[in-house]
């Protein structure tokens, strides 16, 4: 009458066969709730039909937690801004870490670090050590005004500038991935 299939755990779904008798399918369901099958699990009814329904209060009454209620507070839940502005100098030792981009409107100083899953954008110099695409996308920029990096990566590559200070041009510039190496344009 009743068949369950773990989705993924912990969500069981409980899919009703056609013309499945209330009583034995209730009685079922009680089976499952005190058995450790259920314990910490999300249910989710298939159908939209009057038995199913009655099966959804039936485990709202008895407190199981429904996987529909799950994600309504997620859609509910605010998400995290995708840029992170940052409206001051970094020194040496901050260290910033953000799951978007980052725009600094500052400069960064040596010894700072930026590690972003985007882009980074610095509206001063870059003098510190820049991580875009930290989660190995390969597509990511970094762009200052004035381009003067201990370290810049994007994705898996890397660049490291020598032991000489590289010393800005004097215009704005844009580090990108460009047949495997990270190359600087102006932008």
């Amino acid at each position: 009458m009743i068949e369950i299939k773990g989705i993924t755990l912990p969500v069981l779904l409980i899919r009703l066969s056609e013309g499945a008798e209330e009583s034995v399918v209730f009685e079922q369901l009680e089976k499952i709730l005190n058995s450790k099958l259920s314990e910490g699990a999300y249910f989710l009814v298939e159908g939209d039909s009057p038995l199913a329904k009655k099966v959804e209060e039936f485990l709202t009454e008895k407190n199981a937690k429904n996987i529909k209620k799950l994600e309504k507070a997620l859609e509910e839940k605010t998400p995290e801004p995708r840029l992170l502005v940052i409206e001051k100098h970094l020194r040496s030792g901050q260290r910033i870490e953000h799951n978007g981009d980052v725009l600094v409107l500052g400069n960064v100083n040596k010894d700072a670090q930026i590690v972003a899953t985007g882009n980074i954008i610095v509206m001063g110099t870059l003098r510190g050590i820049a991580i875009a695409g930290a989660l190995g996308d390969e597509s990511a920029v970094v762009v200052a005004l004035r381009m003067e990096p201990q370290q810049i990566r994007i994705g898996r590559k890397i660049a490291i500038s020598n032991e000489e200070e590289r010393v800005s041009p004097g215009y704005p510039e844009i580090a990108k991935v460009e047949d495997g190496a990270i190359i600087l344009e102006r932008v």
